[in-house]
């Protein structure tokens, strides 16, 4: 077991004053393992195959350079734009999780106002639906 310390000990010491693993190296990491599972379907095409090999070592080499590097403020920079990019994503994939979770039993409608997205339940016929954001009355017909 000294020897297991001794070594993680010695990369601690190592890695001091480097980057390591951000948000931004994970997401690498995850579109170099999505480009690793593409690059089975073109085994038959040779060429194709080079070049989304390159592509794939391409990711890699800079996941790799991202961890050691160690001009810290400037991978902090480039992480906090990829957070930001992120975070604008952000309501389209909750909006999504909730039309998938309702999907069987809600319909979503836009509020014409203030585009606002409305859960309205399953059903045919007119309905009457106050916005909870704006407070304007809408009015929906569902034919089925």
């Amino acid at each position: 077991m000294p020897a297991f310390s001794s070594f993680i000990l010695k990369l601690r010491n190592f890695m001091s004053g480097r980057n390591g693993v951000d948000k931004l190296t994970a997401g690498l990491l995850v579109i170099y393992c999505a480009v690793a599972a593409i690059k089975i379907f073109f085994r038959g095409f040779p060429i194709v195959w080079i070049i989304v090999s390159v592509i794939q070592y391409l990711f890699l080499a800079y996941i790799i350079f991202r961890v050691f590097s160690r001009n810290l403020q400037k991978r902090y920079r480039e992480n906090f734009k990829f957070e930001q990019f992120l975070n604008a994503w952000k309501p389209y994939f909750e909006h999504l999780k909730l039309r998938i979770q309702y999907a069987g039993t809600h319909r979503f409608r836009k509020c014409r106002y203030c585009s606002e997205f409305l859960r309205l339940k399953k059903g045919r016929g007119k309905r009457t639906v106050t916005c909870p954001k704006c407070g304007k009355e809408l009015k929906f017909y569902f034919l089925f």
